[in-house]
């Protein structure tokens, strides 16, 4: 998969797409020590939860989630 078929990017560009971009909205918090913490993302679209990601650098658990929310919007 290329950088723009997956993750954050993918997402948007399926949204983007079908004119629906304001629909993704996103939910972050994180636990553990603040020196390194464990984020997780959580991904919305029109207010339903489509994906959840977890990962210790934010972008990674962003990415997951989008991953998860695009295969969902695509039921796949």
């Amino acid at each position: 998969m290329s950088n723009t078929d997956s993750g954050t990017s993918g997402l948007n560009n399926y949204l983007q797409k079908q004119n629906r971009i304001d629909a993704v909205s996103w939910v972050e918090s994180n636990t553990g020590p603040p020196n390194k913490p464990t984020w997780t993302m959580t991904c919305k679209v029109d207010g339903k939860v489509c994906g959840t990601g977890t990962g210790l650098q934010k972008h990674v658990a962003k990415d997951v989630a989008a991953d998860q929310a695009l295969a969902s919007l695509k039921g796949q």
